[in-house]
């Protein structure tokens, strides 16, 4: 059964799987087998290094195969462009779906790009392009050629099969810095996939995927979120429930169970994806029963005293608002703090209390995931949003280890994202033993000092003995 909805990154990185992963008959025979093979998809990034992004959104708006006789397959070609998030796939896992495609001996892959857009912060003494010091600018790729993947032999599709795999996009090859900061597209290994492909039990994890519940029925639950699609998966007996436990009206009256679930409900939910295609979700965090109009995105403190600026990562348009409906991922607006406004830490099943260090604007720092309730939004030079409730949310955070020790580690302060200020200490990621995943490592013992590794973590900027509270640590 299918269990996403079609995405066109679904053939770029079925393409990448081809030409990597896939061989021809013995004896050089190309004539395939009949039937279907079925591509089960998840997407990863593999972060940059002299460069602060914020954001930074890859658009694919076609996709088609070359057959052998000439034959072109055109696999997606949707109305509107499909974004990525790359940032957030340093630590996470894209899921893009479950698909055939029909067996045939392929020669070539041709995938078109729209204009990619990133958010880049300024944070060195001098203008970096037309980027003045100081200063989050938008970059753009202008329209990328067209991308041609000739296969160094004829490659065969077979049918009747379950294969899935995870593909790098390493931003670390698509970007130059030699004249400022550009996005450059004709450089080699843009796409890497760093492990076999995987052909029965659990590709990848689900994580973090924010929405409305929009269908739910029996165990089955369909979650629309504002900027990433659809996902549809399936509650079991050992799914846990956690909520936001905050302030005056807390999410499920303070109880989340599974009683809770219903439509018209924001929820984060995390699981696990198989080979075959079949979501499992392994935990639903409840975040607005019922649902309200929110806006989550990665936030910066500006010159004006209780107003900061936020890159859009994610979107709840329950009211129609149109100015709502125009925001797009990538976006940048302002927030604005209402007279009086609610600190909530979403700390799902990472910790048992809730945190310090998140109870006041004092507490807001750059770099800062944040999801904000829309009091109220005025159009201007930038969208304007007046928020009564901030709730802190998971920051995507890479850097080089320094130390190891117990449960936490240490970054090099250098080489965090410049945008994070500076710490008077080398600052501590903890780790939750049996909570915290690991990805690349067994557990943290498998970390060393100079290793890259990205974190999804809260991030408690006051808390100056351990600002980063880690749900998952990816070693690159």
């Amino acid at each position: 059964m299918k269990r996403f909805s079609l995405s066109l990154s679904i053939l770029l990185v079925l393409a990448v799987f081809l030409l990597n992963s896939c061989s021809g008959l013995p004896g050089g025979t190309t004539t395939p087998p009949p039937g279907n093979a079925n591509f089960t998809v998840t997407v990863t990034d593999a972060p940059p290094t002299g460069v602060s992004f914020v954001s930074f959104n890859v658009p694919i708006t076609s996709a088609s195969l070359t057959s052998s006789t000439g034959a072109i397959v055109n696999v997606v070609t949707p109305s509107t462009p499909i974004l990525l998030d790359m940032i957030r796939l340093q630590s996470d896992s894209a899921a893009l779906g479950t698909f055939q495609i029909p067996a045939d001996t392929y020669t070539k892959l041709t995938i078109t790009l729209g204009v990619v857009n990133a958010t880049f912060a300024n944070t060195t003494s001098a203008t970096v392009g037309s980027c003045v010091a100081g200063d989050v600018c938008f970059l753009n790729s202008g329209t990328p050629g067209a991308q041609i993947i000739t296969f160094a032999s004829p490659i065969t599709v077979i049918g009747n099969a379950n294969v899935g795999l995870n593909v790098d996009f390493n931003l670390n090859n698509a970007v130059t810095t030699a004249n400022g900061v550009t996005i450059d597209f004709t450089q080699a290994n843009i796409l890497t996939i760093p492990n076999a492909p995987v052909t029965t039990g659990n590709l990848n994890a689900i994580e973090d995927f924010t929405g409305v519940i929009t269908t739910f029925t029996g165990n089955n639950v369909t979650i629309t979120s504002g900027t990433r699609g659809v996902l549809a998966g399936t509650v079991t007996s050992t799914t846990t429930y956690t909520g936001i436990s905050q302030g005056s009206n807390p999410a499920c009256g303070g109880t989340p169970n599974f009683q809770c679930l219903n439509t018209s409900k924001t929820v984060s939910v995390d699981g696990t994806l198989s080979v075959s295609g079949v979501v499992t979700i392994t935990e639903v965090d409840f975040l607005d029963t019922p649902d309200v109009d929110e806006i989550e995105g990665v936030i910066y403190p500006t010159s004006t005293a209780g107003v900061y600026n936020m890159i859009v990562s994610d979107k709840v348009n329950v009211s129609n608002n149109a100015l709502l409906t125009a925001l797009s991922a990538g976006a940048k607006i302002a927030v604005t703090l209402d007279t009086s406004v609610e600190f909530d830490v979403d700390t799902r099943s990472l910790l048992v209390s809730t945190p310090s260090g998140f109870t006041s604007s004092s507490d807001l720092a750059a770099g800062q995931e944040v999801m904000v309730h829309v009091k109220s939004a005025t159009s201007g030079t930038l969208l304007n949003v007046l928020t009564d409730r901030i709730v802190l949310r998971y920051s995507r955070v890479t850097g080089l280890v320094n130390t190891v020790r117990g449960n936490t580690f240490t970054y090099q302060q250098a080489s965090l994202p410049a945008f994070l200020g500076a710490f008077t200490t080398p600052p501590t990621v903890n780790t939750v033993t049996g909570v915290t995943t690991f990805d690349g490592v067994t557990d943290i013992a498998g970390l060393s000092n100079n290793d890259s590794v990205s974190v999804r973590a809260l991030y408690l900027h006051t808390n100056t003995v351990q600002p980063f509270q880690a749900a998952k640590v990816r070693k690159h």
